[in-house]
């Protein structure tokens, strides 16, 4: 059995993008609600995004560089398998 911990924090951080975009409120929303000043809103909007972006880029590139790497690999073992024969 291969050890996929890569993999696993790849999945966990594009579900965390997700997540960050689902938790998103717009400024004009939270200022609007008497909550904050509209800086403070704008603020935590542009973190929000911030992060919902680093997740994916890290979990997206975990994913696809993982993949390029097995294929690599693959067609190694074959070369190696035919030319044993």
């Amino acid at each position: 059995m291969k050890n996929n911990t890569l993999a696993m924090l790849a999945t966990i951080s594009l579900v965390m993008s997700v997540a960050m975009l689902i938790s998103y409120i717009s400024p004009q929303v939270c200022a609007g609600s008497g909550l904050a000043d509209l800086e403070a809103c704008t603020q935590i909007a542009n973190e929000r995004l911030i992060m919902a972006s680093a997740f994916f880029a890290f979990g997206a590139i975990t994913l696809i560089g993982g993949a390029i790497r097995a294929r690599i690999r693959d067609k190694r073992e074959r070369r190696e398998l035919q030319s044993a024969d």
